[in-house]
């Protein structure tokens, strides 16, 4: 349980990361991803590809997670911060999700505790 929660917390800075690399955008078009999100069905082969996405961006946070901390200084930090999080998305489709399918399901696990409980299921 608590390897599962601690890759939610690396998948949910990968989500935020991600969107705020994305420019703002307008009310109405957030509102269209939330239903984009909600109307996505998770079948099981979704989540066997979540997993397997889960555990790989987990790999790269802790591969680079002392290098970010040990940067001398913010450019290189970000430039940590870039690396980890090209190879984060590589992960993510080299699974078969697209980075938007990774972060719904992200934000749904965390939303719906039937799904975690299904998620647990599967990676015990």
């Amino acid at each position: 349980m608590r390897k599962t929660m601690t890759a939610l917390a690396i998948a949910a800075l990968f989500s935020s990361s991600a969107a705020m690399a994305a420019p703002q955008e307008g009310q109405s078009q957030q509102q269209q991803m939330m239903q984009q999100q909600e109307s996505i069905e998770l079948t099981d082969t979704m989540l066997e590809q979540f997993v397997t996405a889960m555990s790989n961006v987990q790999e790269i946070s802790n591969k680079y997670s002392e290098q970010f901390q040990s940067a001398e200084d913010a450019e290189q930090a970000q430039e940590i911060q870039r690396k980890a999080q090209e190879e984060m998305v590589a992960a993510v489709n080299d699974s078969g999700l697209s980075p938007q399918e990774y972060n719904t399901i992200v934000q749904r696990v965390q939303q719906d505790e039937e799904l975690r409980a299904r998620l647990q299921e599967m990676t015990e």
